[in-house]
């Protein structure tokens, strides 16, 4: 097991900074991350869901309740630490809430924020961009907010044509992994592990027409 972690470069990212795009107002995808980064930077591009990111930080009384999967993550953990432990060291180390445009070519701008060790994007291009182009674009502007030899996780669904908020179908650019690996690699990123799997055949998530899922491990060049 030691062996194939060292080959697949798993549990190996670590460093100080992380930039997450397209975060907010989710914290799931960092609940993990803040026991290997001690700066973490959240973004998104609207207001409104910055704000409710922010109650959460600020421990307000209306704010999401994420406790139900703090505790998943804490248990996947081997539970090394309480719900509430957890909670607060994310807290901790979050230290900027940003506005983000991944088609601007810093896409924090007016900030101008030192090179990550690591970037990670979670469901957000897909919805973000209306053409594979825009997407690959993308993928290039936000090599600039990260170090050489900096990392790139990523993960969303395959073959999403859209999903439904509340009453609201949002647009999603349906990629495969044919695509990822063209766009990735021509977006000046090496890729170290790209896995993808289709829909499992109980899944009863019926607010999109998603194909699958893929997870992808890369690294700038």
């Amino acid at each position: 097991m030691e062996d194939h972690r060292k080959k697949t470069g798993i549990g190996a990212v670590k460093g100080c900074k992380l930039i997450d795009i397209g975060t907010a107002p989710s914290i799931y995808q960092l609940l993990s991350a803040c026991e290997t980064f001690d700066d973490i930077t959240v973004t998104w591009h609207t207001k409104r869901e910055l704000q409710e990111l922010q109650k959460w930080l600020n421990n307000e009384p209306d704010a999401f309740d994420w406790s139900s999967i703090i505790k998943h993550v804490c248990e996947i953990e081997g539970n090394r630490m309480g719900q509430k432990e957890k909670e607060e060291k994310l807290r901790e180390k979050i230290k900027q809430v940003l506005m983000c445009d991944v088609s601007k070519n810093n896409p924090l701008a007016p900030h101008e924020v030192p090179g990550a060790d690591c970037l990670t994007t979670t469901v957000c291009l897909e919805a973000a961009c209306r053409s594979y182009d825009s997407y690959a674009t993308a993928l290039k502007n936000l090599s600039h907010l990260l170090k050489p030899k900096g990392t790139l996780l990523m993960a969303g669904d395959l073959g999403a044509n859209y999903y439904e908020v509340g009453s609201n179908k949002v647009f999603s650019l349906p990629v495969n992994e044919k695509f990822l690996k063209k766009a990735i690699s021509e977006s000046g990123y090496e890729i170290i592990q790209l896995v993808s799997f289709g829909k499992p055949e109980d899944a009863e998530f019926g607010t999109s027409d998603y194909e699958g899922f893929y997870f992808v491990h890369a690294q700038k060049i």
